[in-house]
């Protein structure tokens, strides 16, 4: 049993609740976290975790165990950091949370060169539309579209693009076209299940800034089902630019009040909070500015 691995695996253990997750996380069988844990706890001669057959909980002494193990780890981390600094090769495992529909159109036709520039990296690409916890989840990077949740995390601005607000032909043939935001409280509205503000649009007109109220039968945590659900004339969008300005070119898609402004939808990457970027996580860091800088657009 390597010690690093096993306070790792400790330290995960009291994160995420669970020796199953961390076994995925680690890429280790549940069985051999649950025996590291157990030859942990030989080895310190104290128990750490009081387990039952449906949950565990932290010892007094776990909980000191934790404390030091994550200053420890971070320590480690930091001089691996240091070493590869002065390495031409980038090593290890970078974990990458994106939004499904982004990964899949600005991530992935892009990866192939990164991946043969550092073929010591390994590259873990988590597709998910929820917003993962980043620490919790052991996520080095994550890519958001809009303002991010968790203000504690650091941030990096990566592209900056305008939101439409979109309908079908068939809609507003048969509802009609908003001509104000405050219209749009008549109509159905396909709603972001994963914003807080799903049920508020801003829009402004000179100086002025009006909050919306909304409303609709369907919504989505995924930006890709919105605009099939609206191509299919059953309602309103809010939705960036990048996702439905070709839509628009062809025709499936109408821009509705184009008097009006939005608030532009940055794309930001997200750090875990007082950590040092790691040089694998630096160089993944430049190569997402390099490629989704076109994306920038300040209409």
């Amino acid at each position: 049993m390597d010690r690093l691995d096993a306070m790792l695996a400790y330290v995960r253990l009291v994160e995420l609740g669970s020796f199953s997750k961390v076994g995925l996380e680690l890429r280790v069988k549940q069985s051999t976290v649950s025996k590291w844990i157990a030859n942990l706890e030989t080895q310190l001669h104290t128990q750490l975790i009081e387990r039952t057959s449906r949950s565990q909980r932290v010892t007094e002494a776990g909980q000191l165990f934790y404390e030091r193990a994550k200053d420890i780890l971070a320590s480690y981390e930091e001089l691996e950091a240091q070493l590869q600094q002065r390495s031409p090769v980038l090593s290890g495992r970078i974990r990458v949370n994106a939004p499904v529909v982004f990964g899949r159109l600005y991530l992935l036709p892009h990866l192939g060169p990164f991946l043969r520039e550092h073929p010591s990296l390994e590259v873990e690409l988590v597709l998910e539309d929820r917003y993962i916890q980043l620490l919790e989840e052991g996520i080095d990077l994550a890519i958001r579209v809009g303002k991010p949740v968790d203000s504690s995390l650091r941030s990096k601005t990566l592209a900056t693009t305008p939101r439409r607000l979109v309908a079908a032909p068939q809609y507003l043939e048969e509802f009609g076209e908003p001509t104000e935001p405050k219209e749009l409280k008549h109509h159905n509205c396909l709603l972001h299940s994963g914003l807080h503000s799903r049920a508020v649009w801003q829009f402004s007109h000179g100086n002025k800034t009006f909050q919306t109220p909304v409303s609709g039968r369907f919504s989505a945590n995924n930006s890709e089902a919105l605009v099939t659900l609206a191509k299919e004339g059953l309602g309103i969008a809010l939705l960036a630019s990048w996702l439905v300005d070709d839509e628009i070119a062809q025709g499936h898609l109408t821009t509705l009040l184009p008097n009006f402004s939005l608030p532009m939808a940055p794309i930001q990457a997200l750090l875990p909070p007082s950590r040092q970027i790691h040089p694998r996580v630096r160089a993944f860091l430049n190569f997402l500015e390099d490629t989704l800088a076109p994306l920038s657009n300040t209409e």
